[in-house]
């Protein structure tokens, strides 16, 4: 059995990558890791009380994940990383030794993908492992 990590925050493009990550986990008979990756800004004051607040905040997103239908049967583990999104996604299929992590995307135009620096451009240039992207119908990237 290999593993399948997913990054899961409760977003319309999350749960795309959910499901598909969930096909594949069934498929292939993996297992799948929901990560809740996040970075929290060590610029001003109530720093320990916001990263207790995001922690709870993740938790209760890969709950709400965990509870969704198309995971019903399947061996789904959980796990929250205080890192920024793609670093901590790719150091957890680097911990499980995943065969692939999957994200979702809004298909956000590759300029602004560059410039801002979205977790499905990161993943792309720095995981060594492969890297499904699987497209939600939010925004047009036309």
């Amino acid at each position: 059995m290999s593993t399948i990590v997913v990054g899961y925050d409760g977003t319309e493009g999350a749960d795309v990558a959910l499901c598909e990550a969930a096909s594949l986990a069934r498929d292939l008979g993996d297992r799948l890791v929901l990560v809740f990756s996040y970075e929290v800004s060590r610029l001003g004051g109530e720093v320990a009380d916001y990263a207790d607040a995001l922690r709870q905040y993740g938790r209760g997103v890969l709950e709400r994940g965990r509870s969704q239908d198309v995971l019903h049967g399947l061996d789904v583990e959980l796990r929250e990383v205080e890192q920024r999104p793609a670093h901590g996604l790719i150091a957890i299929a680097d911990e499980y030794d995943a065969r692939m992590i999957v994200t979702g995307s809004y298909g956000e135009r590759p300029l602004k993908g560059i410039l801002v620096g979205s977790t499905p451009y990161r993943l792309m240039h720095l995981s060594e492992r492969p890297v499904l992207v699987v497209r939600s119908g939010g925004q047009d990237g036309s």
